[in-house]
């Protein structure tokens, strides 16, 4: 699998399958003290879904945080998770 921007694959002829997303799993906002890991597990969550588009890249990926307030719940903490978006593409064969 292929991961880059719209620039690294400029000269490629491909096919655009249409923008994906996945996310990291829901934890307490204090326990994300290590982002790169979470990203890491929100991108590999993105890998697998793009592989059920037969995609072979990933274009353009980006990060965000998604909070879940806890009003509802005195005294519980709000959940967070990071959240992966990007454009699944099909590389043409020459």
């Amino acid at each position: 699998m292929r991961i880059g921007s719209s620039k690294d694959l400029k000269n490629k002829t491909l096919n655009s399958l249409g923008q994906i997303s996945a996310a990291s799993d829901w934890r307490g906002a204090g326990e994300l003290a290590d982002a790169d890991a979470t990203r890491l597990k929100a991108l590999h969550q993105l890998m697998l879904a793009a592989e059920d588009y037969d995609a072979d890249a990933l274009l353009d990926v980006n990060y965000t945080e998604e909070i879940l307030p806890r009003a509802e719940y005195p005294g519980a903490a709000p959940l967070k998770r990071v959240c992966a978006t990007a454009v699944a593409v099909k590389l043409k064969s020459a």
